[in-house]
């Protein structure tokens, strides 16, 4: 299927239920829904959901650029309305006089941005959404600059503090466009330490040999892409970086 991904990009972050990353990606192809549905469950994760009040006010603040109708993982089962992933739909954006079907599918109305049922063998281009811990900004800032971003788009820069957590950012790092990669350590007051509060340690696997005392200039801690080899380096240079 010949896909168009609009410049449309929703960043929204579950900050109610989790420390996930939420990303939504409007796909301007027409598809019936459960072609929709496995399109994005093959290429992304799911199509768009957004069960709690906050994701929803998120998600159609966001969507206001959409440029047609699209469907959303919203569906009857025997009557009910659900969430893909089976939860029963108690909060739902219905436009007036909707829905008005027994059974059907949801999309999203663009000139009212509210949700609409249909038949779910119509085509509408639709929403999918991918989720992660981490989420690299292809933006060259300083560190400070970076922190700034993250905690007030995301949560906070990402503390890479285990192998777990830097398995998993990893290839989201790869798609840096900058040598190295700002992430949240730092050394302040005699130690270097991480911005999640998590215990530094001389761990092997970080491959990383920081200075004890590193020179004023050069107390912020970046990863360098290719080698995935650790740095101290001066807090004024801009690098693209990862937030959680």
């Amino acid at each position: 299927m010949k896909t168009t991904l609009t410049v449309l990009l929703i960043v929204e972050l579950c900050r109610l239920s989790s420390s996930l990353i939420i990303q939504h990606f409007f796909v301007n192809d027409e598809e019936t829904w459960d072609s929709a549905r496995r399109y994005c469950q093959s290429n992304f994760h799911l199509l768009s959901i957004f069960p709690s009040e906050y994701q929803q006010q998120n998600f159609l603040e966001y969507a206001a650029d959409q440029t047609s109708d699209a469907w959303v993982g919203l569906y009857t089962e025997n009557g009910v309305w659900k969430w893909l992933g089976g939860e029963n739909a108690t909060e739902i954006n219905w436009d007036v006089n909707q829905p008005d079907l027994v059974d059907g599918c949801a999309f999203l109305y663009r000139s009212r941005q509210k949700l609409h049922d249909a038949n779910c063998s119509a085509k509408y281009a639709f929403f999918c959404m991918n989720i992660s811990e981490f989420v690299l900004v292809r933006q060259n800032e300083t560190w400070e600059g970076a922190l700034e971003y993250c905690r007030t788009h995301f949560n906070d820069l990402a503390s890479l503090s285990t192998a777990s957590r830097m398995s998993s950012a990893l290839p989201e790092i790869a798609l840096a466009q900058t040598e190295y990669v700002w992430t949240g350590l730092r050394y302040l007051a005699g130690h270097w330490f991480w911005l999640n509060g998590d215990n530094f340690q001389n761990l092997l696997w970080y491959q990383m040999i920081l200075p004890q005392c590193p020179a004023r200039d050069r107390r912020c801690g970046a990863l360098n892409k290719q080698s995935k080899l650790w740095t101290h380096s001066n807090c004024e240079e801009k690098f693209h970086f990862i937030c959680q």
